[in-house]
């Protein structure tokens, strides 16, 4: 027999570690709200029954204010799960309780789990298991998603729970309060539960609203005055507070480790220089550790290519269109990994997600916040992920502007573009011109996101309220999960898309000249196209080359080695490549990302805007930096 269980909680308390250990999925944990934008799924036996677990986008309420929360809502009420497991974090529950009432009032079949019970324990606090249960009337169970402390006792409780249902908590909000409920319930459609949705109602949530009958009395609404709309959420916490205090025993109150480091790492005035310090010295570290590597496998691909020749058309595909095209692509992946490997472990740590605090007000003023920043972060790994972690955003205009500036983030893709770039322009600071560049991310995506909502969108931001995840260290295994699940896409984009388009791209450069580059047809549509960038310096190569990466961006390393027949044939000097990387940065997203923005916008015209203004502003910066360069060398 198959159990449905609905994993529930906040962001950050561990939800996503705890299902991977309830079903052994190799699942990336991210700490910050509105990655988990759909739902994830996994199964596992337990005695006679399959457990069949759901992990729902992370939560603080079941207001539905951006689009995961109303899935997470969407899902729960109308197709709820035979147990929902409500996930609390025990070193701070309060908040994580609230969501747990709420699931209560639902009508829902609760499983409380107090999560990171090891940390608990470790800071003194003691949780009694008997009296939450008697006071929330519903099973408790102590669980650590590190340790796997109290994993069999949570699938049992699953199991007892399927058997028979509970009876939770239901609040009292006062007998004004539920004079309105009960008047408000006469109007809900008789398909939905009546009384969680018209506190929904009283509290203000517009998703709720649609659930009224047609028939209902226009002003019932108007007579919800501001005291009681408040007075629900104030009784829960009050309730919660209650419970707490005879639960819950708490160390006596003393500096923590977390605490202690917010005061450097979060600090106002020192926070950004030692951040940027850290990034500086991920990249080095990319370098140091990478480069041998890199060395290696260039030299290996550049063997294996001339042991092959070049003779005949089959061995001048396979010399040239796959090993060399690919190759060329493939010596990075040392790169790629050590820069995750890097980034992993101030994720993993529970740092990067600070830096959304420390960049609010600058993203304020471009009428973004921190949370959109957070969700811009995601783009290193790739556009499409933070174009459609935009979904967790509750304000509509700043959703559509974090879609529309996610481009210009610096995406993976890009990586071994500018590694190629930097090993040939900036052999000696290449640390510090994949550091500048990055910088130049950053400051065209404010730029960008400042010019949108003058032009297109206009607004004001929605302050960030935001739960951080306290301080741990790294743990290897998971790093080694964030560095698969971010770098294994480059690898499958080297296996699919790179490959056939490194086929297309040997054909038109074999052809009609029979090898002879300056004679191809690729030559003839770089050459056709180069006055247009000649303002800029660039060759037909280069050219060229821009045109295949609107596919991937990786691209673009295929064909220059193609071109130039190997890596190591390829030279720019330092303003061809500066110029070059600024071109990159900025230009066309590719069409993965385009499809992204258009299913998540449902906009002909962003998608277009997306297209053109790229263009425009990396052809225009890319003038600024090539002439400037002139000017000054």
């Amino acid at each position: 027999m198959v159990i449905t269980v609905g994993l529930l909680g906040n962001p950050n308390v561990g939800k996503t570690s705890l299902f991977n250990k309830l079903v052994g999925a190799r699942q990336y944990v991210a700490n910050w709200p509105g990655v988990t934008v759909t739902r994830i799924e996994g199964a596992t036996t337990y005695k006679d029954y399959t457990l069949h677990f759901v992990d729902l986008p992370g939560v603080y309420s079941l207001t539905a204010t951006s689009i995961d929360e109303k899935l997470t809502r969407d899902y729960l009420l109308f197709s709820p799960p035979n147990v929902t497991v409500v996930v609390i974090d025990s070193m701070s529950p309060e908040q994580g309780m609230f969501l747990l009432l709420e699931a209560c009032e639902l009508g829902l079949n609760v499983i409380a789990v107090f999560n990171a019970i090891d940390e608990a324990k470790k800071s003194g606090i003691k949780i009694d298991k008997s009296s939450l249960e008697k006071f929330l009337r519903v099973p408790v169970v102590l669980t650590s998603a590190h340790t796997g402390e109290g994993i069999e006792e949570l699938k049992e409780k699953i199991v007892e729970s399927f058997k028979r249902t509970t009876r939770p908590i239901v609040i009292d909000y006062g007998k004004e309060t539920e004079e309105i409920i009960k008047e408000i319930e006469q109007c809900v459609e008789e398909t939905f539960n009546k009384r969680f949705t018209a506190v929904k109602i009283i509290e203000g949530d517009k998703y709720a609203r649609a659930f009224l009958k047609k028939d209902c009395p226009k002003d019932i609404l108007e007579t919800i005055s501001q005291e009681i709309r408040t007075s629900i959420p104030l009784t829960k916490y009050e309730y919660i507070t209650n419970v707490v205090q005879l639960s819950i025993q708490k160390a006596g109150e003393t500096l923590t480790v977390t605490e202690a480091l917010d005061h450097v790492l979060t600090h106002k005035y020192i926070g950004i220089p030692v951040f940027l310090s850290l990034i500086y010295m991920a990249f080095n570290f990319t370098f140091k550790v990478s480069e041998p590597l890199v060395g290696l496998l260039e030299y290996l691909f550049e063997k294996i290519a001339d042991s092959v020749g070049s003779e005949t058309i089959l061995s001048s595909l396979i010399s040239q269109g796959i090993i060399n095209g690919v190759g060329s692509v493939l010596a990075f992946v040392p790169s790629i990994f050590a820069l995750f490997f890097a980034l992993g472990i101030m994720e993993e740590s529970g740092y990067l997600p600070r830096i959304a605090f420390l960049v609010d007000k600058l993203m304020y003023s471009l009428r973004l916040t921190g949370r959109s920043f957070m969700t811009l972060l995601l783009g290193f790994g790739c556009n499409v992920s933070s174009v459609m972690a935009a979904r967790g955003l509750s304000d509509e205009r700043e959703r559509v502007t974090t879609i529309l500036v996610s481009p210009f983030i610096s995406c993976s893709a890009r990586i071994p573009v500018y590694l190629l770039i930097v090993n040939v322009a900036f052999s000696n600071h290449k640390a510090e011109a994949f550091f500048a560049i990055y910088a130049l991310s950053l400051l065209l995506t404010a730029l960008s996101s400042r010019i949108v909502n003058k032009v297109i969108l206009k607004g004001e931001s929605v302050p960030l309220v935001m739960e951080l995840p306290r301080y741990r260290f790294p743990k290897l295994s998971n790093i080694l999960t964030y560095v698969w699940n971010r770098g294994k896409h480059f690898l499958e984009k080297a296996g699919t898309i790179i490959f056939a388009t490194s086929i297309v791209i040997w054909v038109l450069t074999y052809f009609p000249g029979r090898g002879d580059v300056d004679n191809s047809f690729v030559s003839m549509l770089g050459k056709f196209l180069q006055p247009l960038f000649a303002p800029l310096g660039f060759s037909w190569q280069i050219v060229s080359a821009l045109i295949f990466g609107g596919v991937a961006k990786e691209v673009i390393v295929s064909s220059l080695s193609q071109f130039y027949g190997n890596v190591s044939n390829i030279h720019f000097d330092p303003l061809i490549g500066a110029t070059l990387m600024t071109f990159i940065l900025g230009y066309m997203p590719c069409f993965a990302t385009l499809a992204a923005i258009k299913s998540e916008t449902n906009s002909s015209k962003y998608t277009l805007f997306a297209v053109f203004y790229s263009l425009a502003i990396s052809y225009l910066l890319s003038l600024v930096v090539y002439t400037t360069g002139r000017w000054i060398l």
